[in-house]
């Protein structure tokens, strides 16, 4: 699975090619690099590690700042490993930069986050309880307490998993199946359809789409 580093810039709207305005999540991958790789006679696998961001060395501790020394390529603040076959690995060399142009317009793609964090919420906000207005189920004069939590004498304990207030948000998220609307190859930006997982200036990983990938590979094992 290839894939980019990126950061959200944030959402805007464009016109397609029928004229359709479309909202669109805006990713910046414009300083991608090759800075390792993985081959099968060393590591059991072909991977190839790509860095995102410039950092300076200084904020590198030693082993971090051996490993790019070591790979004679330049640091980068994050790195993500994407799993290719050998043939692919191959066409990638340290120091390459990896651009926009990786993905096509059209193309369907996973774009991965983290979601924004929320803080300490109640039921209503976190699961979209209705509440209640006729004060049943245990809330007695609040409207909006998730109610009645207990058993009874069997088993007589509150089951796990029990939807309840709690900290929201902050969790990894994949958006699948999200359309490539647009790729300025110049500016290194790639324009998904729809939204995306986090706030902006996040991290986020765009991959092609798996199930697009599992449909081929079902349809060539028939």
């Amino acid at each position: 699975m290839k894939g980019l580093i990126g950061k959200k810039i944030g959402m805007t709207q464009v016109f397609n090619d029928e004229g359709n305005l479309v909202p669109v999540t805006v990713i910046d991958v414009n300083t991608c690099l090759v800075v390792g790789k993985r081959t099968p006679e060393k590591d059991q696998y072909s991977a190839v590690t790509v860095g995102f961001g410039e950092i300076r060395e200084k904020l590198l501790n030693k082993p971090q700042l051996g490993f790019f020394k070591k790979a004679s390529a330049t640091p980068r603040r994050h790195l993500r490993e994407f799993r290719v076959t050998a043939e692919e690995a191959a066409a990638f060399n340290v120091g390459d930069a990896v651009k926009a142009d990786m993905f096509a317009k059209g193309e369907l793609v996973d774009v991965t986050g983290v979601t924004k964090g929320r803080g300490f919420s109640g039921v209503m906000r976190r699961w979209s309880f209705k509440g209640s207005q006729t004060k049943t189920h245990g809330t007695h004069e609040y409207q909006r307490h998730p109610g009645a939590i207990g058993q009874r004498k069997t088993p007589g304990r509150t089951y796990p998993n029990k939807k309840m207030p709690g900290h929201y948000g902050v969790e990894r998220n994949t958006t699948q199946n999200l359309t490539v609307v647009d790729v300025d190859v110049e500016k290194g930006l790639v324009l998904v359809k729809g939204a995306v997982s986090g706030h902006n200036d996040s991290i986020v990983i765009v991959r092609p789409s798996i199930k697009v990938a599992m449909r081929a590979a079902h349809k060539a094992a028939r």
